[in-house]
């Protein structure tokens, strides 16, 4: 399978960094522990346990007002993505409701108030108050408007955007809010909130260290984290894509700081939905020394609308120019694997007879050979 006869020999062979998405811990337990023994630093994210290194990825956001909006809003993307293209309206204004509680987080966490973190799970706890959220956007705006508590300029707008929009009943408030506590309840559970609520693992050194980095989940919780792996893949890309490794400046001994590549091993990408930076990611990070190995069922799973469409999703696999292809039981995909796979001459023995009416017996035998394409494999042997 996938796993015996590429993964593991890969994450036992690449010398550089790795980026695993390993369902059923079985990467994990095969090679782990030999990439630590050739001198990586290995880290485990199991949001399912206790027992995990943990990763906050809102500690990755820029505190400078210059960026930080900007940033929030390219995470909000990430999270707030609906399975119908139809429905996009509604997570978008999602997404502007997390927006502003993000940048609240933010500025209350910089002046130490209330004990407030900017984390995921801190975020659920204000998502949770509902429709309620208007009241508490108006509060927010009253205490935190003047005096050396105030809030920006910036974080006053955006609050008092949450607050007109709950003002407006008919613009579907509640579906709203329903949608922002959707995406955000997985944090509500403890070892999740754990797992996100601070940082042992940091993408930035990637390429600077020899690191191992194993996302472990068990085999029937993929689907429900598949929003997280999507947000933890598409994080890990974007930390080391800015910066080309001969713009990373010099060591002491003149070599390059961002010295190593990363191989990206991704595993059910499918489960993750649309992972927007994938879409160009494959043939334009080439240069900044990242690799993929991405692992699907079939084709048709790229290619969905819930995940890149037709276009996009034929475009992320014509950017790879090596595909293994294990056996189908998909007729269209057997057809197409057979036409890419071409013709191979055969040498067929053609043999006639000649007799006079009538007679018993055959008076002579004529051979001869011809040569006939024939595909290499026919659908029914792909």
């Amino acid at each position: 399978g996938k796993t015996v006869g590429v993964v593991t020999p890969n994450l036992l062979s690449y010398p550089d960094s790795v980026v695993v998405n390993d369902p059923k811990f079985e990467n994990w337990r095969d090679t782990a522990g030999f990439r630590a023994a050739a001198g990586h630093k290995v880290y485990r994210f199991s949001p399912e346990l206790l027992e995990t290194h943990r990763w906050n990825p809102l500690s990755a956001l820029s505190r400078d007002p210059l960026y930080r909006l900007g940033q929030i809003r390219t995470l909000a993307g990430v999270l707030f993505v609906s399975d119908n293209p139809k429905n996009q309206e509604w997570y978008n204004k999602a997404a502007n409701v997390f927006a502003a509680i993000l940048l609240y987080l933010m500025e209350m966490e910089g002046m130490k108030l209330n004990g407030m973190k900017l984390t995921l799970p801190q975020a659920y706890e204000v998502a949770s108050l509902g429709t309620g959220l208007g009241v508490w956007a108006q509060q927010a705006i009253e205490q935190h408007s003047t005096g050396s508590n105030a809030l920006s300029v910036e974080t006053l707008r955006e609050l008092n955007g949450v607050f007109e929009a709950s003002k407006n009943k008919s613009s579907g408030w509640s579906t709203t809010v329903d949608i922002l506590r959707g995406a955000l309840s997985m944090y509500a559970e403890k070892t999740v909130a754990w797992a996100v609520s601070d940082t042992d693992i940091d993408f930035t050194k990637l390429r600077k260290e020899k690191i191992s980095i194993y996302f472990c989940v068990t085999g029937n919780a993929i689907k429900k984290y598949g929003p997280l792996m999507n947000l933890f893949f598409t994080q890990a890309i974007q930390q080391n894509t800015d910066v080309m490794p001969e713009q990373g400046g010099h060591c002491a001994d003149g070599t390059l700081i961002l010295k190593y590549q990363v191989l990206f091993v991704i595993d059910e990408i499918a489960v993750m939905g649309r992972i927007e930076i994938m879409e160009m990611a494959p043939a334009l990070t080439r240069g900044a020394g990242l690799r993929y190995i991405i692992i699907f069922q079939g084709k048709d799973q790229l290619r969905s609308e819930r995940t890149y469409g037709r276009e996009a999703g034929n475009g992320i696999m014509q950017a790879f120019h090596i595909e293994i292809v294990y056996g189908t039981g998909n007729v269209e995909l057997a057809k197409e694997y057979s036409t890419r796979l071409g013709n191979t001459t055969v040498r067929v023995h053609n043999q006639s007879l000649n007799r006079q009416k009538h007679e018993i017996g055959a008076r002579g035998q004529t051979d001869s050979y011809s040569e006939q394409p024939r595909p290499l494999l026919l659908p029914q042997e792909v």
